[in-house]
């Protein structure tokens, strides 16, 4: 049984501690090399379904670093959705990640990644092709070095999140 990880590079902008992305873009073909091999792999839309639903305890690290955590969804200072685009994630960060807000500002830090491996059934190969549609998560989070092209991501207060909650929701 093999866990895998997979990074993203992600646009981003700060405002406030709650840093907001998405660790996993539906249908954005990115190119991998493991193992020896290359090839080409694709999220596909509700992969993460089961991780979201089940509330497992998954968390935040900063580089895959867990002595770098981040948060956890347990304590409800990580948050998973499944929307349109992806797996989006809201992290509150803590007072010792400083320097990850300081990074974003200034634009040195621009990938997201995910820590995953596969459900029974939950990968399939079309030639050099590989879709994911059914994961097990274990950690995600900010990383220096990613893989993945397509995903975003930003940092903005809570507070600032609730105000447009609220938006939303007297739109509709």
């Amino acid at each position: 049984m093999t866990i895998e990880k997979r990074s993203l590079t992600a646009s981003y902008s700060v405002s406030g501690r709650m840093l907001t992305g998405y660790a996993a873009v539906w249908d954005s073909p990115t190119r991998i090399t493991e193992g020896g091999r290359s090839f080409t792999e694709v999220v596909r839309r509700g992969a993460f379904r089961s991780a979201v639903e089940s509330k497992a305890d998954i968390i935040a690290t900063f580089n895959h670093d867990p002595s770098r955590l981040l948060g956890r969804t347990s304590a409800g200072t990580l948050r998973l959705h499944e929307d349109d685009r992806g797996l989006r994630f809201e992290i509150d960060l803590p007072d010792h990640a400083s320097d990850i807000k300081e990074m974003v500002d200034r634009g040195d830090l621009n990938g997201a990644s995910f820590t995953f491996r596969p459900k029974a059934g939950g990968d399939n190969w079309n030639g050099d092709t590989r879709e994911l549609t059914n994961l097990f998560l274990y950690e995600l989070g900010p990383v220096a070095m990613p893989a993945y092209t397509a995903t975003s991501l930003a940092l903005r207060s809570k507070q600032q999140f609730r105000k447009m909650e609220l938006d939303l929701r007297e739109r509709f």
